[in-house]
């Protein structure tokens, strides 16, 4: 595996993979928004989907209208339609692996019910229209796993950001470094397919990453409790009556 594709190479998640994978990859990027090095185009339009898949390892996907306060209508073809465009690129391009990014807003509703200690293999019970569609993604990307000669590994990422936005962010927050080895993982490993938390070694353990670990060899290093005593106590703009909405 020598060349990889990153969808939504200008957002933010990206910005962390893009140099640490550059050192074992050759990239390519796009993105909807002009960049350098970047080819500009909407996913959404399958023809752009096959050009940018043809003649890669594997595709790490990451394009998507991440607000999750979004009515379904918003998400639809940007999150879900545009995921379905790059599993049919990377069919027809012969691509031997799609990482997809998930959400833990696709399991957010146990956390909304007060439940700790949430493991991969729980079922899915999203907490907003963003989550429900990132069950969606994961649920076409076991489709397309069995179905054709592709591997599909879908990442449930918390909050990526270099420290929490806020107390509420402690037991979700993923730090870049540990989503650097998360996404590594998943570019490497012997999997056909599966789905993993994506959670750094935060102390409060909402969040198991078990399936991670021994699947992926995933180890992070990071804890959110270190920024415990100097992050704020909330955020504003979260979805009414959730504990995750606000996490992208």
């Amino acid at each position: 595996m020598t060349t990889v594709l990153i969808t939504g190479a200008g957002g933010g998640v990206a910005a962390y993979l893009r140099p640490a994978l550059a050192d074992a990859y050759d990239l390519r990027l796009t993105d909807r928004r002009p960049g350098p090095g970047v080819i500009t185009g909407d996913l959404t339009d399958a023809a752009f989907a096959r050009r940018v898949c043809e003649g890669v390892d594997a595709v790490v996907h990451l394009a998507a209208d991440a607000d999750p306060n979004q009515p379904w209508e918003r998400l639809r073809d940007p999150n879900a339609n545009a995921a379905v465009n790059v599993l049919d690129a990377a069919v027809a391009a012969g691509v031997s692996r799609v990482v997809l990014a998930s959400s833990l807003h696709a399991v957010g509703g146990h956390a909304d019910a007060g439940l700790t200690g949430v493991g991969e293999d729980v079922t899915p019970y999203p907490c907003c229209s963003y989550g429900v569609v990132k069950v969606f993604t994961e649920n076409m990307g076991r489709l397309y796993a069995e179905d054709h000669d592709l591997s599909v590994v879908c990442l449930r990422l918390g909050g990526v950001r270099d420290e929490p936005m806020a107390r509420s962010w402690l037991p979700g927050w993923l730090s870049g470094g540990d989503l650097v080895r998360l996404v590594t993982g998943a570019l490497t490993a012997d999997v056909r397919y599966g789905v993993y938390h994506g959670v750094s070694a935060n102390g409060t353990k909402m969040w198991r990453y078990d399936r991670a670990r021994a699947e992926l060899g995933y180890e992070p290093q990071d804890d959110a409790e270190t920024f415990a005593g100097r992050v704020p106590d909330d955020m504003t703009g979260r979805a009414p009556g959730s504990r995750m909405a606000h996490l992208t």
